[in-house]
């Protein structure tokens, strides 16, 4: 069966389908509030909080999400991935590489002129790599200040 990327919906949310992954992962989910809205073209509507991005699925089984955050500048910032835990089929590295790349790609088709992304150690940071990205060899670190 062929991998496909679609955006995130708001089944995704209302099935809770990201909170178990985060949970599988035993990691505090993000809150839908600090993740992007959808993508919005043409007539601005109302933006739903944690629709702006790709999931990769494998026929109907969603395997990893990924959210990109739009800007004001000419740079794009895709974050924050999560996946199935559970999934283990042979293609699991296929899905998340596609999904970096399209979510890069998809920001370049906006007229984005940079990427700017963080990943940790044995993460999503190879898929960066092999998306040509340029790798700092300065350790940094996440900060999010919640006010």
């Amino acid at each position: 069966m062929k991998l496909q990327v679609r955006k995130i919906m708001e089944k995704d949310w209302v099935d809770g389908l990201f909170t178990q992954w985060w949970s599988d992962w035993n990691t505090d989910p993000f809150p839908r509030d600090f993740l992007p809205g959808a993508f919005q073209v043409g007539d601005h509507e109302d933006k739903k909080e944690g629709l702006g991005g790709f999931v990769v699925c494998k026929g109907n089984h969603p395997i990893a999400a990924m959210w990109l955050y739009l800007t004001n500048s000419k740079t794009a910032i895709p974050a924050v991935v999560v996946s199935d835990r559970y999934y283990k089929d042979t293609d699991r590295s296929d899905a998340l590489q596609l999904l970096v790349n399209f979510t890069t790609d998809f920001a370049e088709d906006l007229g984005y002129k940079y990427a700017f992304a963080w990943a940790k150690e044995g993460k999503v940071l190879k898929y960066y790599e092999a998306g040509g990205w340029y790798k700092d060899e300065s350790p940094s670190f996440e900060l999010i200040k919640r006010y």
